[in-house]
């Protein structure tokens, strides 16, 4: 999943005083000022008019979705090596984190519990998972495979398919073996060959168990944060490395596509991008207009306009909303209401996103889509208010097919650390038990029904 600053509030709708405690305590247009603003702030939909159930299309896909180095654990790889490094630790010490609660170490222990987790989405009515192969298990050294490691992932398959779970599978996840980070990783060339290796290896030991193929994940999440901001490894903040890397991945995916279709024709291919949705705070502005459509071009059209030609399917993330705004930081959302992360919750921005992407005539997947909510407040509505304006895109032409709900577990959240609570089941950090939350259950009558229920 994509990651921003954890840096806003989660709204508290609780008060110290009550309503006429206040009222007594100040002028009458200041009250009447007030109470239209907690109106504005009521979370989601303020007043329920009524209970509409929406049917979605027979055969729509129903999943969660997870990633190797986030859930696996005890993973090598040049993301761990940068959690331990110098610069890392004393950036966390300054600002009095605890540094276990930023490095992955065993993570959800899912190398060894990954039949426990099948059964999770099953017990959630799922039909469709999505999972990741850590390449630096796979070929731990340059031109070197681990046996014991391709076995390990052909168990992963086999207890997948014998729930008759569909599968999503993710080659490439933000992580590299440490040798490729040594050869200065995506901003060399040779990695697109590299990577190739790596695929065809795939190709050959799964590929009759793949339903989808993700070839790269966010690609431009990776190559913004580790290559212009430096928030990811390496580090770097470059722009010149940041365009190598962008250019490098697309002929990743592109060749993989191709190398993919060689061995599997019927094979469906893709990758996951994530997609904002920007729009100018004020239309009438057109200096916002400008800075709107640059970012949503840069963010959201570049790497599909290099690799549009090699698609099979869209796979899109969905988390952020972007009111754009002429002047520095040039993102100021109302934040009517957030998650935990202090994310904006706006779901109507889905529609938006999967309107803009009719235009390209193929089918989508939502691969991800979630909240941090450690008390699950809002999860259950969450997932209902996106899946209604999903199903209202899909009343208007755009092919939806399917929706992966981001996570199925409480993960490693990358530079944020433990603390954000994604999962529809809570793990224990020590004992590694799952628990399901409630919104879990919600869930699980939405995929099993094959309809939601929303107050409109």
């Amino acid at each position: 999943m994509a990651l921003r600053k954890m840096d806003n509030p989660v709204i508290n709708l609780k008060t110290s005083e009550s309503s006429r405690e206040k009222r007594e305590k100040m002028p009458f247009s200041l009250y009447k000022k007030q109470k239209k603003t907690e109106k504005r702030k009521a979370i989601f939909r303020e007043v329920p008019k009524k209970e509409k159930i929406l049917e979605f299309p027979d055969g729509f896909l129903w999943g969660t979705s997870t990633s190797a180095y986030q859930i696996e654990g005890n993973i090598r790889n040049d993301w761990s090596i940068w959690e331990k490094s110098y610069k890392r630790i004393n950036n966390l010490q300054k600002n009095g984190k605890n540094i276990k609660d930023f490095t992955a170490g065993q993570a959800c222990d899912s190398y060894n519990r990954y039949s426990e987790d099948f059964d999770l989405a099953l017990a959630l009515n799922n039909n469709i998972v999505r999972f990741g192969i850590e390449w630096s298990r796979i070929e731990p050294k340059i031109g070197t495979w681990s046996v014991k490691e391709i076995q390990h992932y052909h168990n992963v398959f086999k207890a997948a398919k014998e729930r008759g779970l569909k599968t999503v599978v993710t080659l490439w996840h933000w992580t590299n073996p440490i040798w490729l980070s040594r050869i200065n990783g995506w901003t060399n060339p040779e990695t697109v060959k590299h990577f190739l290796n790596y695929t065809n290896l795939i190709i050959k030991e799964y590929g009759s168990y793949i339903d989808y193929w993700i070839t790269l994940n966010e690609p431009m999440i990776h190559t913004f944060n580790g290559y212009v901001i430096g928030k990811f490894p390496p580090g770097d903040k470059n722009i010149i490395k940041g365009y190598k890397v962008l250019n490098n991945l697309a002929q990743a995916h592109n060749q993989a596509y191709k190398l993919i279709h060689k061995h599997f024709p019927k094979a469906r291919v893709g990758f996951t991008k994530l997609r904002n949705y920007f729009e100018p705070a004020n239309r009438w502005n057109p200096v916002e207009q400008i800075i709107s459509r640059t970012m949503n071009f840069f963010s959201n059209e570049l790497f599909i306009n290099k690799t549009k030609k090699y698609l099979d399917f869209v796979g899109i993330d969905y988390y952020f909303h972007d009111r754009i705004v002429w002047y520095p930081p040039f993102i100021k959302n109302k934040n009517i209401e957030v998650t935990d992360t202090g994310w904006e919750i706006y779901p109507e921005g889905i529609y938006h996103v999967l309107k803009s992407l009719q235009k390209l005539k193929k089918p989508i997947i939502i691969m991800e889509n979630g909240i941090a909510d450690q008390e699950d407040k809002y999860r259950e509505v969450f997932i209902k208010e996106h899946l209604y304006y999903i199903h209202k895109a899909i009343q208007e032409g755009v092919p939806v097919k399917g929706y992966l709900y981001w996570s199925l577990l409480d993960n490693f959240e990358w530079s944020l650390g433990w603390e954000p609570k994604f999962g529809l089941f809570s793990v224990d950090r020590e004992t590694f038990k799952r628990r399901p939350r409630p919104s879990a259950f919600k869930y699980a009558d939405i995929c099993k029904n094959n309809k939601v229920s929303v107050v409109i």
